[in-house]
C-alpha cells in the first residue's frame, strides 16, 4: 500500500503540472485574441491569478471550502461521540494534531476532509450522516477521510481545485474576449469579418474544452485516491466492515443532494454533483 501511496504522490505532481500547462493555454490564447503578439502577457496574467488564488488558499483556503460548503464548528460538548471517533483516528493513524470537527445541516449523507498539512486539517460530516450511520459505521468514514489526509489527498485536491477554478474563470473570459472581438471588436471594425468568425468559434472552442479538460485531469486519479483511503481506513479500525455498510447506506440515499460548488464537490465522501449513488 505504501509503494501505491508513493506511486500516486508522483502522478499527482505530473497532474498538476498538466493542470498548469492548460492554465498558461488559455491565458496564451487568450492574449493571442486580443493581440496577435500578446501570448506571452495572457500567460503572465493567467499565471498572476493562478498565483493570487494560490496565496490566497495557503493562507486560509480550508476556511474558504468549509464556509462554501456551509460547515459550521462544534465542540466536544455539541458533538462528543463525533469528536471522540476523530481523535481515535487521529492517533491511530499518526498524524501530529486531531483535525478540527465540523457539522454541515444537511439531511445528505456525506463527509469530507480538507487540509493542506496534517497539522492544519478539518473533517466535515453531515447531520444526515450521523443520524444514519452507527458507531462503527461512523467510524469507517472518518478513518476514511482521514486517510485523505494522512496520504496528502486533500493538499492535492485543494492545488487541483485552485488550479481548475483559475482555468474556468479564463475560459468565461476568454468567452467573452471572444464575443467582443466578433461583434464590433477592433478586428471586425477594420473589415475582418471572416477573422472575427474564426475568433468566435476558437473562443467558444476553448471555453467548452479547456474546462472540461481540466476536469477530467482533475479527476484521474480520483478513484485510486477512494481506494487508498479505503484501504488506510481499514488499516487505522482494524474493521473493514464498518466502513463498507455506512458507503452502502450512503449509496443507498436517495433525497436531496448537498448544493455545492465544483471546486469542494470532490472532496466529498459521495461527490453530491456526481449521479446518485456516485463517488468520488
Amino acid at each position: 500500500m505504501w509503494e501505491a501511496i508513493t506511486s500516486n504522490k508522483r502522478k499527482s505532481a505530473v497532474l498538476i503540472v498538466l493542470l498548469a500547462s492548460v492554465l498558461m493555454g488559455m491565458g496564451y490564447a487568450i492574449g493571442f485574441v486580443t493581440d496577435p503578439d500578446g501570448g506571452p502577457y495572457g500567460v503572465l496574467i493567467a499565471m498572476g491569478i493562478w498565483i493570487l488564488m494560490m496565496v490566497t488558499s495557503m493562507a486560509g483556503g480550508e476556511k474558504i471550502l468549509l464556509f462554501s460548503a456551509g460547515a459550521r464548528e462544534v465542540t466536544h460538548n455539541e458533538a462528543p461521540q463525533l469528536l471522540n471517533i476523530v481523535e481515535e483516528m487521529q492517533i491511530a493513524s499518526g498524524l501530529p494534531v486531531t483535525p478540527r470537527v465540523f457539522i454541515i445541516d444537511n439531511p445528505a449523507p456525506n463527509a469530507f476532509a480538507v487540509g493542506l498539512t496534517p497539522k492544519r486539517a478539518s473533517v466535515a460530516v453531515t447531520t444526515g450522516l450521523l443520524a444514519r450511520l452507527n458507531r462503527d459505521e461512523l467510524q469507517g468514514v472518518i478513518a476514511h477521510e482521514i486517510g485523505h489526509v494522512s496520504n496528502r489527498d486533500t493538499l492535492f485536491m485543494t492545488l487541483a481545485g485552485i488550479t481548475v477554478g483559475a482555468i474556468i474563470m479564463l475560459a468565461d473570459l476568454f468567452l467573452r474576449r471572444g464575443l467582443r472581438f466578433a461583434f464590433g471588436g477592433r478586428r471586425s471594425s477594420k473589415g475582418g469579418g471572416q477573422a472575427a468568425i474564426v475568433i468566435f468559434i476558437v473562443a467558444i472552442v476553448f471555453a467548452i474544452v479547456a474546462p472540461i479538460l481540466a476536469q477530467l485531469l482533475y479527476f484521474a486519479c480520483s478513484r485510486r485516491r477512494e481506494y487508498l483511503a479505503d484501504a488506510s481506513a481499514a488499516q487505522f479500525t482494524r474493521y473493514p466492515d464498518g466502513l463498507a455498510s455506512a458507503l452502502e447506506k450512503i449509496s443507498g440515499y436517495a433525497g436531496e443532494n448537498l448544493a455545492v460548488n465544483r471546486a469542494v464537490a470532490p472532496m466529498f465522501t459521495v461527490n453530491p454533483l456526481a449521479a446518485a449513488g456516485g463517488s468520488t
